[in-house]
């Protein structure tokens, strides 16, 4: 199928992954909200029966999109330190290219959407706890419990934006008697640093139960 690209420069031939890459950058740009099949039929100047030769519908094209985020997931450590602390470099790691593109957590919080490749990240974890003396089934309440976590602090990080920290601020301090102790508390609060002491914290805790 023959169409000319969004720029309107050349004519090319539609494939599935130019049909995704379109998909992705609408997502990036525009959130899942604004990802629809006709949305990125326009991004490439196409027609919406085109995409369709390519996806058959949005839920295809999202778990499309998934796939393609998962690709890029950091390699996990095989050597090195002990089950616990790579543990925490792996779900760090994760964490960190999560939030380049947190429009996955739109996705992800539907809970049936899963990508393949990220199979990868629950099979190693599982082997980190086996060292660790844990069964499968332990593992497997582990691996939750992690990602959730990590799963939480991606739904937080729109309000780390400076004026909706800010705004929050404000609420705190006009919602207390003593607003003063508010502002001091939470001022100095970095989000990054709390999520990898916590990360600590719990890894630390599930490696001793």
């Amino acid at each position: 199928m023959v169409t000319r690209t969004s720029s309107g420069g050349h004519r090319q031939f539609l494939t599935r992954r130019i049909v995704v890459a379109a998909g992705r950058r609408v997502a990036e740009s525009e959130g899942v909200g604004g990802l629809t099949i006709r949305r990125v039929a326009a991004e490439l100047g196409a027609a919406p029966m085109a995409i369709y030769r390519h996806v058959k519908d949005k839920h295809e094209l999202t778990m499309a999109l998934l796939e393609d985020v998962a690709e890029g997931l950091p390699a996990l450590p095989t050597e090195g330190g002990t089950p616990q602390e790579r543990i925490v470099a792996a779900f760090a790691a994760v964490d960190a290219y999560l939030a380049q593109h947190v429009w996955v957590v739109e996705i992800l919080r539907q809970g049936e959407l899963f990508a393949p490749r990220a199979a990868s990240l629950f099979v190693w974890t599982l082997d980190q706890f086996a060292e660790l003396g844990m069964d499968d089934r332990q593992a497997t309440d582990a691996y939750a419990q992690l990602w959730w976590y990590v799963l939480g602090h991606l739904c937080y990080l729109p309000g780390v934006a400076p004026e909706r920290r800010a705004a929050r601020e404000g609420l705190l301090s006009s919602s207390v008697d003593d607003p003063e102790r508010v502002r001091r508390a939470v001022r100095p609060f970095d989000h990054q640093t709390a999520f990898l002491s916590g990360l600590g914290t719990l890894v630390g805790a599930l490696a001793t139960r």
